[in-house]
């Protein structure tokens, strides 16, 4: 297994720029694919600042490809894909899980266990953003409620198959492989 790293934490803390920070040290000369999962919203004005953000921090040597479901994503980490041998750095996992919140909750877990295997069979390093939303105002709508509750879980599973993950929050990063011990798996 890869040593994959997990990065979370609340929106604004630093968690991409923690996460690009931290695959460019793990890479070192090799090949980057950074796998964007949000949607593109060319209408969202805000969404384009946020994304130009993004793309001004990214070097142009490494390969960006839209990867906006879950299932795609787990087609990218499998053998014979064009990104099986690059360093990966997935930003993020909760664009993954909004892709797909119209799904009846067996075709996701089938989704979702299909994307955790192919994550832990992967020989080459991913480094995975992951948003923390379970933290603030409990969701209103059942939409909300799922998608806090799916992006928890995988976050959750995630971590179980990463040698290392960071909390960042106000631009400061937190080592929770060193610091928090490992709670069991709920049954």
């Amino acid at each position: 297994m890869a040593n994959h790293l997990l990065i979370t934490g609340p929106s604004r803390g630093g968690k991409s720029e923690w996460a690009e920070q931290r695959i460019r040290e793990m890479a070192g000369a090799a090949a980057i694919t950074y796998l964007a999962t949000g949607p593109t919203l060319p209408d969202d004005a805000a969404w384009q600042q946020r994304l130009s953000r993004h793309r001004q921090r990214r070097p142009e040597h490494w390969r960006l490809k839209e990867a906006s479901s879950i299932s795609a994503v787990s087609q990218l980490f499998q053998q014979g894909s064009d990104c099986q041998e690059d360093f990966v750095l997935l930003d993020s996992l909760g664009g993954l899980v909004a892709s797909a919140l119209e799904l009846e909750e067996e075709c996701w877990l089938e989704l979702q266990a299909a994307f955790l295997m192919a994550l832990e069979k992967r020989s080459t390093p991913v480094v995975l953003v992951a948003e923390e939303v379970g933290w603030g105002v409990v969701p209103t709508t059942a939409i909300g409620g799922r998608f806090r509750d799916r992006n928890g879980s995988l976050t959750r599973q995630c971590e179980q198959l990463c040698s290392e993950s960071w909390l960042v929050a106000a631009g400061r990063a937190l080592p929770l492989h060193q610091l928090a011990q490992r709670l069991n798996p709920a049954p």
